[in-house]
């Protein structure tokens, strides 16, 4: 029989229609069940915080810092504090991917909280979609507490229509990255938690920069997170999804998480999975920080009501002047300020160097910040500086090998890091776009060091190399090109995005035209 059909009325539709708009105007219930809650007082008293405090200097200002470059070894940082935490485990992120890293952490994370640590999860909710009944989940274990940042009050279809009746706070998205145990080491930085920041990835993957730090950094980076955590944006899963959950419901989420142990074979890199096979290597890792001064910058909460200037930029604005010999910034996506190029101009004029990399249009994951970013490569390199963009074939690619087949995928970067003289670094999470300079929250570390520092440029001059990305010039006319230094000295020119095709050129082109650079 065939299958009968349904006719609406046009009425019909325009009622349906009201009830979205309607339920897109949903609000807030004004009792969001916040209970306040801090970091763990007492660090010294941890595994962790003894055995770092063994070696500590006596100056309780300092911080110990140590840079995780490789993606294996930032992975395993985090697998590994959440393994060592006996009091509090504290993870805010921006997105956090359900796949194989994704799974792995947050089984790291539950399974903390069966041993008693009380684990607090803060995601933004612009990714958030369709995990709320895996965190209300969550949510339900005594120990764990998972709060969504600025989210919308809609959670079904009609979520979007949010941004239509509420733009102006919605817009402003949580970036901050921080992975934290017992307040007494920290990991900071640009990468957010997904195959593709951790090498596992087999269709792309990133290049980033996180630090890992203790002391002083790490108590600065627990005090931002429990600001942020005790906000009045920081809204509890339960008041969002408020479906009831039983002990086996959760115990069959735990049997889902442990699954992703049953392919540990996919990740290049072997984890350690018990806290003891491991102290022996923590207290080498602890003997080899850099002790340092060192200091968390973080956005102020205002920016969630449009109001409070970005942090990073007016740290800036203090040291920008007196910067001798060299600025070597490496940021995802590069759409500069007027005043962002005239302080470059003002820097090359004076003698300084200025070295920007940033993703190519092939390397770029979005195309509408890449949209954003082609105006203005005439304009830095016109102000002096010198312009790379990351081959999406990048030579060091290799370094990922990404699962036991050895797969070739291309490059990107998300690394959101600047070093200044050689002296002083910055790692953190924000982007040298107006999303990160005027809506978004950002954070980062500021290690001024020049060991450290050099580590830094050790690895971005890895990035700068022929092998690794595009050499931007303007030639005799004005024009743009592309070079590349081939292996046996030669020289390759372009006069369009390598590798890109017409119709990809195109996109960015048109987009480009679109009055939507404040919002990239």
């Amino acid at each position: 029989m065939p299958a009968a059909r349904i006719h609406f009325h046009p009425a019909t539709w325009l009622l349906a229609l009201a009830f979205a708009l309607l339920a897109g105007c949903a609000s807030l219930p004004d009792d969001l069940q916040q209970t306040p809650s801090q970091g763990y007082a007492n660090p010294e008293q941890t595994l962790l915080g003894a055995l770092i405090a063994e070696t500590a200097p006596e100056d309780k200002s300092l911080s110990g810092v140590q840079l995780l470059a490789d993606p294996g070894e930032a992975f395993r940082a985090r697998f590994a504090i959440a393994g060592f935490a006996e009091k509090t485990l504290d993870m805010q992120y921006y997105l956090w991917k359900g796949d194989l890293a994704g799974q792995l952490l947050m089984w790291r994370a539950l399974d903390a909280a069966d041993r008693g640590v009380q684990v607090r999860f803060l995601i933004d909710d612009i990714f958030h979609y369709g995990r709320d009944e895996a965190y209300a989940l969550l949510d339900t274990h005594p120990n764990f507490q998972v709060r969504v940042f600025n989210p919308m009050a809609n959670r079904g279809l009609a979520r979007n229509l949010n941004f239509l009746v509420n733009k102006r706070q919605l817009n402003h998205r949580m970036h901050n990255k921080i992975f934290k145990a017992d307040n007494a080491i920290a990991v900071l930085g640009g990468r957010n938690i997904g195959n593709d920041y951790f090498g596992v990835d087999t269709k792309a993957n990133f290049f980033d920069l996180d630090v890992l730090t203790v002391g002083q950094g790490a108590r600065q980076a627990g005090a931002a997170f429990d600001e942020y955590w005790n906000s009045k944006y920081a809204v509890p899963i339960s008041v969002l999804h408020d479906k009831k959950y039983t002990a086996e419901d959760l115990e069959n989420g735990r049997i889902k998480l442990r699954e992703s142990l049953r392919h540990l074979d996919a990740l290049p890199y072997a984890l350690e999975m018990e806290a003891d096979e491991s102290v022996e290597k923590l207290k080498k890792w602890r003997d080899g920080l850099i002790w340092t001064e060192a200091h968390v910058v973080v956005d102020p909460l205002e920016r969630f009501e449009g109001q409070g200037e970005s942090a990073v930029i007016e740290y800036a604005q203090t040291w920008v002047e007196e910067i001798d010999t060299e600025f070597l910034a490496e940021s995802a996506y590069l759409i500069p300020s007027q005043q962002g190029i005239e302080n470059i101009r003002e820097m090359t004029e004076r003698g300084v160097r200025v070295r920007l990399l940033t993703n190519s249009l092939m390397s770029n994951n979005h195309l509408t910040a890449h949209s954003g970013y082609l105006k203005y490569r005439k304009k830095l390199l016109k102000a002096g500086a010198e312009l790379h963009e990351l081959r999406a074939e990048a030579a060091l690619r290799e370094h990922f090998k990404a699962n036991k087949e050895n797969s070739e995928v291309p490059a990107g970067i998300p690394t959101k890091s600047y070093v200044i003289d050689g002296q002083q670094a910055l790692i953190g999470s924000f982007n040298f776009d107006p999303r990160s300079r005027d809506l978004n929250s950002e954070i980062g570390l500021v290690i001024s060091n020049r060991e450290f520092a050099q580590q830094v440029v050790k690895e971005m001059n890895r990035d700068f190399h022929p092998e690794n990305s595009y050499r931007l010039f303007l030639n005799e006319r004005g024009k743009l090109r592309w070079e590349l230094t081939n292996p046996d000295g030669t020289v390759t020119t372009y006069k369009r995005d390598p590798g890109a095709s017409i119709w990809k050129r195109m996109g960015a082109r048109i987009l480009s035209w679109l009055p939507i650079e404040q919002e990239l």
